[in-house]
């Protein structure tokens, strides 16, 4: 056995320059660097030094509800079990390549009943006669990972189960923030609901005194039919208003696993924001490290680079080492005898010499998948950026509209007071009144989405900055 590997060993190291040639390609793509990209000027205005989000985000909106219905989608969503499916398929397949690593041995036992031919090789004892043949022995196997593609063929299986584990914790996150937007949508119907409700007790006490009026030769039927018409106007948008209510419930309690029905037990939103809507310290240098979506990018680029190093090994010789050791007999009662023990060990070489471009071909295929995966890093870290950025400049501007909103709405109550106070003293027509009337309601409804759009923009903005998630285990620069 040492003569034939001082013999092989030469060979290999001739062969070996030959064969392993890979020139020319290599990866392209590089990675964005997060230091250069400046987004000082962008968020110059917003307030510095908050916190980042906590793993229990939601329950800043200090909604016990809310707390709840996020609680019992956490346990039932079947969104997160088929995350955590894909998890344990990505970590079983991790384990089916690490094993490559170690030696193989299996037990093997076989029985089987043979007429040995009469005109061959085997003595007259047993040609032409049907024997019982019997084998029982071990037989392992190691192949030398002397290029390290094994290695690597682990190392891209174990990142390919990281970025499992991470996508468990985005779609975590995308569930939440799912839940708690429907639930803030939920509530801008309630005020919608309550706007309409209000109005249909406008609209009634218009419709009073437009037939007081009427009855009194000041006004005419006409008026009164049309205050009667906006009446009926006005119950049937409260109708449509409590249709997207239930259907809203029925939304939320699908997101927790439940059935339907479980909408009918949702109430009313309690929302209250206490704190103010700001930016963490190192932006950007610490939200690659928590997005999600960032951080399970950079572990497809590490997967992918290791992809890279599998496919250079499959240049290089391989070498199969396999070792049996057993009994063979001719006849059950012989298995076990002293001389029907067999055993035999060996080195398998393959040496790729000539395949028509295939290794070549493998090696551009997995290193332009590293390129791909490089480029949707910096694709995904630029849209991280601007989803901050994007969220916050939302902020202010939703802040300021409001601002202006609940001024408006002070204004056009005032003049809608003296509109009616005019009307009722017969000195402005039916008219003024529905114009006062139709800009106090349509600024009112302003002013509840602006007020309800807070909670979808701090919810929007937690979600930008990963939303309370810190991936454990940490990648190299991509």
């Amino acid at each position: 056995m040492r003569i034939t590997l001082l013999i092989i060993a030469p060979l290999f190291v001739v062969l070996l320059t030959g064969c392993a040639n890979w020139h020319g390609i290599k990866p392209e793509a590089k990675a964005i660097d997060p230091s250069t990209l400046a987004i000082e000027q962008s968020i110059r205005d917003a307030g510095k030094g908050q916190p980042w989000p906590a793993e229990d985000w939601w329950v800043g909106l200090h909604d016990e509800q809310l707390n709840k219905l996020v609680e019992e989608a956490l346990q039932g969503s079947p969104a997160l079990r088929l995350a955590q499916a894909r998890l344990r398929k990505a970590d079983a397949i991790a384990g089916i390549s690490r094993s490559r690593l170690f030696p193989q041995l299996d037990a093997k036992a076989t029985v089987s009943d043979e007429r040995f031919t009469a005109n061959g090789l085997y003595p007259a004892s047993l040609g032409g006669e049907t024997k019982t043949r019997n084998n029982a022995e071990l037989v392992g196997s190691y192949t030398f990972d002397l290029w390290g593609g094994d290695e690597a063929a682990y190392r891209q299986a174990l990142g390919n189960a990281k970025v499992a584990e991470v996508d468990a914790q985005a779609a975590r996150l995308e569930l939440t923030t799912a839940i708690a937007r429907t639930y803030v949508a939920l509530a801008g119907e309630y005020d919608q609901l309550d706007i309409d409700h209000d109005l249909l007790r406008q609209k009634t006490e218009i419709q009073k005194l437009s037939a007081q009026l009427n009855s009194a030769g000041l006004g005419s039927d006409i008026e009164n039919r049309q205050a009667q018409a906006a009446i009926a106007a006005t119950t049937a948008g409260i109708s449509v208003s409590k249709e997207r209510i239930a259907l809203l419930k029925q939304t939320l309690a699908v997101l927790t696993g439940a059935s339907p029905d479980r909408g009918a037990s949702i109430s009313r939103p309690a929302l209250r924001l206490l704190a103010p809507v700001g930016l963490p310290s190192e932006i950007p240098a610490e939200l690659i490290g928590r997005r999600p979506d960032v951080v399970a990018q950079r572990w497809r680029v590490e997967a992918a680079g290791h992809g890279i190093d599998a496919a250079k090994a499959q240049f290089y010789p391989n070498i199969n080492l396999t070792a049996f050791l057993g009994f063979e007999s001719i006849g059950l009662n012989k298995l076990f005898m002293s001389n029907s023990h067999i055993y035999g060990v060996g080195p398998a070489i393959t040496l790729p010499i000539f395949d028509a471009g295939r290794l070549r071909g493998n090696l551009k295929q997995v290193t332009a998948e590293q390129d791909i995966q490089v480029e949707q890093y910096n694709a995904t870290v630029l849209s991280a950026l601007q989803d901050v950025v994007g969220q916050l400049t939302s902020w202010k501007a939703n802040q300021a509209a409001l601002s202006d909103q609940r001024v408006a709405v002070r204004h056009l109550s005032e003049a809608y007071r003296l509109a009616m106070l005019r009307y009722r003293e017969g000195l402005s027509n039916y008219l003024t009144v529905l114009s006062a009337e139709g800009e106090l309601i349509d600024q009112k409804r302003k002013e509840a989405i602006s007020r309800n759009r807070q909670y979808t923009i701090a919810i929007a903005l937690t979600h930008a900055l990963g939303g309370g998630v810190v991936p454990q285990q940490t990648v190299t620069n991509p």
